[in-house]
């Protein structure tokens, strides 16, 4: 990935001050993800059963490479490969696996979740969800949220 100087000393998790409270409904939409990162609507998750697609509007843009994290509350940093399985991620940039997102059009398609059972896992989930261009990364934020079962 094509990472400049600068991209180092950007912490993708710093911009945000707030998480705002909303339904998965509103992520039916495609999103648009900005450079300083943008603040997605919560998901509430049923967390027997979770399953996450985002719709990105790239507009213009040509991604190389898409990227999804996940920060846990019990701590763990993860990262989800081009396979679908969550594993550890060190916070750097340069180390971030390209997820191989499908485009159509103006819009990208990005896996998150797929039927996991979360039951054992501790909310809220902050998700990162990115992609890089030859010049620029984008990403947006939001936090999964256990609902009523």
């Amino acid at each position: 990935m094509n990472r400049g100087g600068s991209w180092r000393f950007i912490s993708l998790f710093c911009v945000i001050p707030a998480i705002l409270f909303s339904t998965k409904a509103l992520l039916a939409e495609p999103v648009n993800l900005t450079e300083l990162g943008v603040i997605l609507p919560s998901i509430a998750v049923n967390a027997e059963n979770v399953s996450i697609d985002l719709k990105v509007n790239v507009e213009n843009d040509e991604p190389s490479t898409t990227f999804v994290t996940a920060h846990t509350a019990s701590g763990s940093v993860l990262q989800r490969n081009n396979l679908g399985y969550w594993i550890p991620w060190s916070g750097k940039l340069d180390e971030l696996i390209n997820n191989f997102s499908t485009r159509t059009g103006d819009e990208l398609f990005i896996k998150i979740l797929k039927e996991e059972n979360m039951s054992n896992e501790m909310f809220p989930i902050r998700i990162t969800v990115g992609y890089e261009t030859s010049s620029r990364l984008k990403f947006g934020v939001f936090e999964l949220i256990k609902g009523h079962n």
